[in-house]
């Protein structure tokens, strides 16, 4: 089956013509021009204009955005206000500047640490300090003080909807509560956004050992026939006891190696579990305990546990972005689970490399998905802003320059990183199929305030279980009563 040729998204097809430019001036003069794939211009959507929803004329004469900023990794580069010849910080440089001069505004960065924004905004709004005007902080903080009152409802906020490419709307519907009020944004305004989504990269090397043309690889996406069989199937006949020794470790050749902590939670999400079920107002329902829920558990378990080329690690960051990606750029593991982060520990690898979507459960799983880390940044105003209007135009326009100036300015980075030889377009359709995938789960968003039920496949990979049943039935009145507790607390905020 022949991949259908489609429309670009404008955000692919800016990082396919930055990504040319930049192939066509480090390639070898003596090379034909020919190595670089054709230009189809058919399938590029030319009557597709994007705009910002803030309006030319809208300015707010010199006024000051005042941004308590928390960012969990570098590079965030959200505050980059000068330029340095870094590709990502100057285009967030352009960016910051493209909005500072439309909106006629000025920003002034408050940094904090990523673990100490809690306390900073607990201790302002409580004093009723008014400070700063927008905060950007990791999910998995900011969303554990949503209850207490702290920040801004941006529902109505004006320029902002969330329906435009630029920012994430089912993420943004799933982080909130309910369909009525909005305190948490995101999308292309951060790189976090892209950073943090999940991704699966494959060694076109030992793909081309084993099976043959790595295109197929990609092939095998589009038809929507990757899902955890495919994966055991093609691990197998990869892995090699090296050392002798009857156990799988990495000194072995190996299909792929997980975690029992994100790696759980991105394997289970991604091929396609639901925690969540929602109400008519869109308030969460737990819906935990489910036959596909089951069934995607138990085979998650033999993804972890029943494949012998599977070497499991326990929940260590320096593992992951250290050991795993140290043996996945040797060129001794075929398959390595991470985000689009994870590209920047492969920089030294000489084999050439692609990325793909995690798999599906089966072939009859509607689509792929590509869950974001709970480090992504989020967007919210606090309660003492007084500057509503400003910061919403400020949001929007940021979303926007990201969209069209960053994002784009990633991509080529990414592409730059081995993501492709010679295959520019193949490789930036499917970081483009993989960005239009991102999403997230309420449960999993908020399962540190749900008594852990979003984390229920972190618990039962780390117990080596695959009974959920059990596992459920032994937490279903803490989960239960964690999340009226929080449906409470948060309905009595003020509109």
């Amino acid at each position: 089956m022949k991949l259908k040729t489609q429309k670009m998204s404008t955000l692919l097809l800016a990082s396919l013509l930055a990504a040319t430019q930049l192939l066509t001036a480090c390639q070898n003069s003596e090379k034909p021009d020919d190595t670089l794939p054709p230009n189809d211009s058919s399938s590029i959507d030319t009557d597709e204009v994007l705009t910002s929803g803030v309006p030319d004329d809208v300015r707010f004469n010199g006024e000051t955005i005042r941004i308590l900023n928390a960012p969990s990794q570098s590079p965030e580069l959200f505050n980059s206000l000068e330029a340095n010849g870094e590709i990502l910080n100057d285009a967030v440089y352009r960016r910051n500047s493209a909005v500072m001069d439309k909106l006629g505004i000025k920003f002034e960065f408050i940094e904090v640490g990523a673990n100490d924004v809690i306390t900073t905004i607990t201790n302002t709004v409580q004093a009723q300090d008014d400070e700063y005007d927008l905060i950007t902080g990791v999910q998995y903080n900011l969303i554990k003080v949503l209850a207490n009152g702290f920040f801004h409802d941006i529902m109505d906020a004006p320029y902002i909807d969330i329906s435009n490419p630029w920012w994430s709307e089912t993420y943004i519907n799933n982080v909130n509560l309910g369909r009525d009020r909005r305190y948490f944004v995101t999308g292309d305004i951060t790189l976090q956004f892209l950073r943090w989504t999940s991704s699966c990269y494959f060694n076109k090397q030992m793909y081309e050992d084993f099976y043959g043309d790595p295109s197929d690889m990609y092939q095998l996406v589009y038809d929507g026939k990757w899902t955890f069989d495919k994966l055991e199937e093609m691990t197998k006949n990869v892995y090699q006891d090296v050392n002798n020794d009857g156990k799988t470790d990495m000194d072995d050749i190996l299909g792929y190696s997980l975690n029992t902590f994100v790696g759980a939670d991105s394997m289970y999400y991604n091929a396609g579990a639901v925690l969540s079920e929602f109400s008519s107002d869109g308030m969460p329902m737990l819906k935990v305990n489910t036959e596909r829920n089951i069934d995607i558990m138990q085979k998650l378990y033999d993804i972890f546990f029943e494949n012998p080329a599977n070497c499991i690690h326990l929940a260590n960051w320096d593992l992951i972005n250290g050991t795993i990606s140290s043996k996945f750029a040797s060129g001794q593991m075929l398959f390595m689970f991470g985000w689009f982060y994870s590209s920047d520990y492969l920089r030294d690898m000489k084999d050439d490399y692609g990325v793909i979507p995690y798999p599906k459960y089966n072939e009859a799983t509607e689509d792929y998905r590509a869950i974001i880390h709970n480090d992504v940044t989020l967007f919210c105003l606090p309660v003492t802003c007084q500057k509503f209007d400003a910061v919403a135009a400020t949001l929007e326009e940021m979303a926007y320059q990201g969209y069209m100036q960053v994002s784009p300015t990633y991509y080529e980075a990414v592409l730059k990183n081995k993501y492709v030889r010679g295959d520019v377009d193949e490789a930036a359709q499917m970081i483009d199929f993989i960005h239009d995938r991102i999403y997230t789960e309420t449960v999993y968003v908020y399962a540190s305030q749900l008594s852990n039920a979003g984390y229920i496949q972190r618990d039962m990979m780390g117990a080596k279980s695959k009974d959920m049943a059990s596992t459920y039935a032994q937490n279903k009145d803490k989960y239960e009563a964690s999340l009226a507790a929080l449906l409470d607390n948060y309905s009595k905020l003020e509109n």
